[in-house]
This record gives C-alpha cells, sequence and structure tokens, in this order.
C-alpha cells in the first residue's frame, strides 16, 4: 500500500476496483489515526473502515471508538524522565524499538497491565489484549461481515493476529521471517 512514505497509486487503484465490485476493504495499521491523515491525505475514502493504532481505535465512516483504554499518563512521565521519545495516539505510546528493554522494566515497575508490540524498528505499547486482529474482528463486526469471508496481508510482527484472524492470511515478500512461517 505503500512505500518509503508513499502511496502506491496502483494499490490504491486495485483497492478502488474492488469496492466497485462491492467487496468491503477495512486497512488495519499500526500507525496513529492523526499522524495518518497527515502523512496520506484523503487514504481513508479508498476503505470501509479503518482501524488505528495496531487494533484499538476503529473508525468507519465518520465515526470513530476507541477499544480500550488509553495507557496510563504515568507511563509518559516516566519515559520523559529517562529521556525516552515517544508519541502518543488515543491509546498507545509509539516509541523506538531500541528502548524496549527500559520500556519493558517501566512497565513492569509502574505496575502496568501493558504489551510490547514490535513492528519491524519501532514498538507500540498497548493495553493487554489488544491487537490487529482484534481491531479487524470489531470492524467487521460493525459492517456486518465474518472473519470467515477476509482475506489479510501484513508484514510485520504485528500482524501475526490479523492474519491470524482471517480465513486466508498472506505475508508480502519482504515481511519478517515470523510471519513467513
Amino acid at each position: 500500500l505503500a512505500s518509503k512514505n508513499a502511496v502506491n497509486h496502483d494499490a490504491i487503484a486495485a483497492i478502488d476496483a474492488l469496492r466497485s465490485d462491492g467487496v468491503a476493504t477495512v486497512l488495519v495499521t499500526g500507525r496513529i489515526e492523526a499522524e495518518l491523515g497527515r502523512r496520506f491525505p484523503g487514504l481513508a475514502d479508498h476503505f470501509d473502515a479503518i482501524v488505528t493504532e495496531n487494533g484499538a481505535v476503529v473508525a468507519v465512516g465518520a465515526s470513530s471508538r476507541l477499544l480500550a483504554p488509553p495507557i496510563e499518563s504515568q507511563l509518559d512521565t516516566a519515559l520523559a524522565n529517562n529521556g525516552i521519545a515517544y508519541r502518543r495516539g488515543q491509546v498507545l505510546l509509539a516509541c523506538n524499538g531500541t528502548h524496549s528493554a527500559e520500556i519493558a522494566d517501566l512497565v513492569q515497575r509502574l505496575g502496568l497491565d501493558c504489551q510490547l508490540v514490535h513492528n519491524r524498528a519501532a514498538l507500540m505499547v498497548l493495553p493487554a489484549g489488544v491487537s490487529k486482529g482484534q481491531g479487524l474482528v470489531a470492524a467487521l463486526g460493525e459492517l456486518g461481515l465474518s472473519p470467515h469471508n477476509a482475506i489479510a496481508i501484513g508484514d510485520a510482527e504485528n500482524d501475526l493476529s490479523l492474519l491470524r484472524a482471517v480465513e486466508v492470511g498472506v505475508a508480502v515478500a519482504n515481511s519478517v521471517p515470523s510471519l513467513r512461517d
């Protein structure tokens, strides 16, 4: 769908053709909703639903809802006090994966019910149980569709639950080995 932070226009044309044929399309991404809109303006117009923040936020049409409560703000303070840069979404905290051990230690010391999810070099701090698969199932439910009639395509560690949630899961050629397996 995107390469080097640019939308692949052939992919968008294929998605639009599917929708013209009556096939529902759902974008599921680890990106923060506001950042997605700024980076790829108009992208949402090509999908029936969008799941952002690695499954934590579902948008169908103009309505958007959280599937989990936001990560506790005390983690923001702890990250800042430890010099770890992060971005806050509506639910998740996005960080650089090089800090995963430090962040795991902070989560444990604060006694938070969080999970750390990798997406190649990126790291997301999410409430326990939140996943792309869970978000997709929620979006499909809002569209009145079954995961048994769905195909998912992914490339990274955070796509494992997504591919497991549908009838047919596809790992792209440059995906991480765990997803290809």
